[in-house]
């Protein structure tokens, strides 16, 4: 069961800074404890207040969501669960911290002091529980995965075990946060198409961070309503945009021009994508979790679906050949 705490304006910073008060001081008294194998670090949760510089994000960041997964071995794979939200966030164009949503998730106890351990980015790398005689009762590590602007985007949770004579970490848990930014310069130069070369060596790792850095751009593009950034991640020739076949760039281009024409404002989030780069190493696939809020007439239309491009790599960069919903979640 998850409890929605929301907080915005003066009394909800004055309930909130109450509440916080009082959790610590039921913390500190051994009321609860928090369990790290099923919550993040403390780090992802930040009091009320302070600026985005000061929650370790980079950039002109606008909206942090951040969710989490119970990872688990099922016929020697590891599945992911069903995400939970933990908390959304979002600052002003000058990087103030304006409102809070706190999701509560359940966790079971375990007592003991809690040493960390930092990389050279300020995030937790590992943490270390002792129990009252300072003897170690459990050891974390955590690994991450980052965006193009250099914020985290995803974190592996794992469990230190002892297994055949090795010392190894056991995944248990994924947290993911969904970052989108304001535009400004910085965000430009990423929007940019990368300039990779087809005739060159191919290197799978740098082709996954080029396409995941693609579809980031083409989020930022899509949200600042920049018509010209967003049509440069399309081909001149679009196998399938939609119900469409077989179309030209302009017939794209058209359809998102009357788009940005009617909207007061977009606002598209993208989960972390599934990315296959197929066998000929030109072309990939693309699945994620899209959430969108478009405010026409002034009235807000939500919505969420599982969205598929389809890229090709060319001369300047990875290019999308085919764009369409493969599933409608919600529509409000």
């Amino acid at each position: 069961m998850l409890r929605k705490i929301n907080v915005s304006g003066p009394l909800g910073i004055f309930l909130f800074a109450c509440i916080t008060f009082a959790i610590s001081f039921a913390i500190s008294y051994g009321w609860a404890q928090r369990n790290h194998a099923s919550v993040p670090p403390p780090t992802l949760i930040t009091p009320l207040g302070r600026d985005r510089d000061q929650d370790g994000l980079r950039g002109p960041v606008n909206r942090v969501k951040t969710e989490t997964a119970q990872l688990s071995a099922k016929s020697g794979r590891l599945v992911e669960g069903p995400r939970e939200l933990l908390e959304s966030t979002t600052y002003d164009p000058q990087g103030k911290r304006v409102d809070n949503s706190y999701f509560l998730v359940s966790a079971s106890s375990q007592p003991g002091t809690e040493e960390y351990a930092r990389d050279d980015k300020g995030n937790v790398r590992e943490m270390t529980l002792r129990d009252s005689s300072n003897k170690i009762v459990r050891k974390e590590v955590y690994t991450y995965e980052y965006d193009a602007v250099g914020n985290w985007v995803k974190m592996v949770t794992s469990t230190v075990i002892y297994d055949g004579g090795k010392v190894a970490p056991q995944p248990t848990e994924v947290t993911y946060r969904n970052i989108s930014y304001y535009f400004d310069q910085a965000i430009a130069e990423i929007v940019a198409p990368s300039t990779t070369a087809t005739g060159g060596p191919f290197n799978e790792q740098a082709e996954l961070v080029s396409l995941r850095s693609a579809l980031e751009g083409w989020v930022a593009a899509t949200n600042a309503r920049d018509l010209d950034a967003l049509m440069k991640f399309y081909s001149s020739k679009v196998n399938a945009f939609y119900r469409a076949k077989g179309i030209s760039q302009e017939f794209v281009r058209a359809d998102r021009s009357r788009l940005f024409q009617r909207a007061e404002s977009i606002e598209v989030t993208a989960s972390e994508p599934e990315i296959n780069i197929n066998s000929d190493e030109r072309t990939a696939s693309m699945r994620f979790r899209k959430g969108y809020v478009i405010k026409v007439g002034g009235r807000d239309r939500h919505g969420e679906v599982i969205q598929q491009l389809q890229w090709e790599r060319t001369d300047d960069g990875w290019k999308i050949v085919g764009e369409r919903d493969l599933r409608v979640l919600r529509t409000d």
